[in-house]
């Protein structure tokens, strides 16, 4: 075996296999059967996938709550509500983040504990398997990162980005912070629930499925980045069971966001 074929072999191919290993053939996911482990996972995503479309991502939902926070915070707490309001930008934005939060993680933590009736470790968050690995998701970034440097000059990205532009440092930094933890909560959900859910009916052909879904999440983003999310999500899950973690795809998630973000906003102020 050449150098080339074994390299490909040990990174596209024996993943797969492994994982197959690991998870294809149980007989259950806790306390459900493999067919019954697929169906409440399934059902259970594509009910969290119509409400974070229809409830979620409505820009009227979240200006009324944004909104209505502020009255809340002006009631109770007077000498704040010059604050709130001045900020409500914000908090209409992270009204968003906290929908996301509920839709990716709370609600699947109620279905994980409930009815798979197992500990939230196994759905992926141990962080040993990301530690062991950390050179591979930092050598992963490389690639990522140039390619977010020369999208950084597109007018599409800069249209797109940031979503939100504080009005000071301590107001960018609150968002940084909220939308960092969207793609923690985005990573339980497809990386983590998702394929935990699947792995004893699917095998790797979880990751498959998972990233139709994931891909689709991306409509209405710049056309690279819709196209790189399908390579993305695959490898990202891949890589999520075949280390039975998560943590990989959060870091990678969040530096490319962020990176995102700093150089939107740098473009801005040289522009």
């Amino acid at each position: 075996m050449t150098t080339l074929s074994h390299l490909w072999h040990r990174a596209a191919v024996a993943p797969w296999d492994r994982v197959d290993a690991a998870f294809k053939g149980q007989s259950h996911v806790g306390a459900l059967t493999a067919r019954q482990a697929a169906l409440v996972t399934t059902a259970t995503a594509c009910c969290m996938l119509v409400a974070l479309r229809y409830v979620v991502m409505d820009s009227d939902v979240q200006s009324q709550l944004g909104r209505a926070f502020v009255q809340i915070v002006g009631r109770l707490v007077p000498t704040w509500h010059g604050w709130a309001a001045r900020h409500e930008s914000l908090w209409v934005h992270l009204t968003w983040i906290s929908g996301c939060i509920a839709v990716y993680v709370a609600v699947p933590v109620v279905v994980w504990t409930a009815l798979f009736r197992l500990p939230l470790r196994e759905a992926f968050l141990v962080p040993e398997g990301y530690l062991r690995h950390l050179p591979v998701y930092a050598l992963l970034f490389l690639p990522v990162g140039v390619v977010v440097a020369v999208a950084a000059r597109q007018p599409d990205f800069q249209l797109q980005y940031p979503f939100y532009a504080g009005r000071g440092w301590a107001d960018q930094l609150a968002w940084e912070v909220g939308y960092g933890l969207q793609f923690l909560a985005l990573e339980f959900f497809f990386r983590g629930f998702i394929l935990r859910g699947l792995s004893a009916e699917m095998g790797a052909a979880a990751v498959l499925a998972m990233a139709m879904p994931y891909c689709m999440l991306h409509y209405g983003k710049p056309l690279p980045e819709c196209i790189g999310s399908i390579l993305a999500g695959m490898v990202l899950g891949l890589l999520a069971m075949d280390t039975k973690s998560i943590w990989g795809g959060v870091t990678i998630h969040v530096a490319v966001a962020w990176s995102m973000d700093a150089l939107a906003l740098w473009s801005r102020g040289s522009a």
